[in-house]
Formats: structure tokens, sequence, C-alpha cells
């Protein structure tokens, strides 16, 4: 995705139970645009996290996250790309956002609205469930190719899975049908 950097997630900023990383905050996004499309795009973050205290030039980079991000989920390309680092980074740190991710869009989903009681497929019930899974991965043994595939196949199931579960929480409108006189 962005190249977005925000200070205030640095732990010697970081307050509360504000996001700890990017990752987290796009996951966030995911989940908060899942239950709410309409969100407001310049204060977002407010509806999902009280202790994060963006400056004026992360409300910037936070308005860029939302477009970008609604924008991907609306695609019918599917181009959504997670938040993590780069494919040269260590595995590790890779496995590590993406676990950030996912605790991201589960707090998201949640803090939006969601619950048990939420009417999901069998499909989405299993992703939630699968997100949930995936975000309690270690990240500590990680070093070699298999691992390198398997993070790979995990980031592109988040991916098709997410755009699932915003199909079925907000679906397409369909055009009003003519009406007879």
């Amino acid at each position: 995705m962005s190249e977005l950097y925000f200070p205030s997630l640095s732990p010697e900023n970081s307050e509360g139970d504000g996001p700890s990383s990017t990752a987290e905050l796009q996951g966030a996004l995911c989940g908060l645009l899942c239950l709410n499309s309409q969100a407001s795009r310049s204060e977002w973050y407010k509806s999902i996290f009280e202790d994060f205290h963006p400056d004026d030039d992360e409300i910037l980079d936070l308005t860029a996250l939302f477009d970008d991000t609604i924008q991907a989920l609306n695609s019918l390309d599917f181009d959504l790309q997670l938040d993590l680092p780069e494919d040269d980074a260590p595995i590790a740190s890779r496995i590590y956002a993406m676990t950030q991710w996912c605790n991201g869009l589960i707090f998201g989903l949640g803090a939006s609205g969601l619950t048990d009681d939420t009417e999901l497929s069998d499909d989405c019930k299993e992703y939630i469930s699968d997100v949930i899974g995936i975000s309690q991965i270690s990240s500590e043994e990680s070093d070699d190719s298999e691992d390198e595939s398997n993070f790979e196949e995990l980031v592109e199931y988040l991916r098709m899975g997410l755009f699932l579960l915003f199909g079925e929480l907000q679906p397409l409108e369909a055009p009003d049908s003519p009406t007879e006189h």
C-alpha cells in the first residue's frame, strides 16, 4: 500500500489503547469500513481509537489511508494491499505486522458493532475465526522459505476474505426497479 509514517504510533509516543502500527491501523480501518462504509473520511479514527492523537500532518495521512482503503475495497480489481513491510524485510517482522493487521481488523469490527448476533454467512464466520487464529501466530521462530510461502498464502487469504466480508456487510445497492403504473 502506501508508505505512510505516523510518529504518534511509535512506542515512546503511543499511550493507552490506540493502534501500535500502521498495519494495525489499516486493519482497524478495514473493520470499520466493513460495517460503516459511510464513516467520516477525516475523523474515522476517532470512532475506534480513543487514545490516538495524531498531529495535523498525520491527519492528512489518515485521510489518504481512508481514501485509498475505501477505493480499494470498492474496486472490482480487488487491489487492496495489506500495509505490511516490504518483501526484503525479515520474515519475522512481516509475520508480526500481519498479526497486528489481524488484531486491528478484529478490533475495528468489534468497535464498529459486530457482535455474535450479527448475521453472517458461514464463510464469513470462518474467515473471522481464521483471522483470530492468524492474529495469534508467533513470529519468533520464522526464518525459512516454507514460512515465506505460507506467509504469502495467508496474506492473500486475508485480502480475499476481507473482500468477501466487506461485500456481505456492505452489499452493492441494486438499482431501483421500474415500477409499473
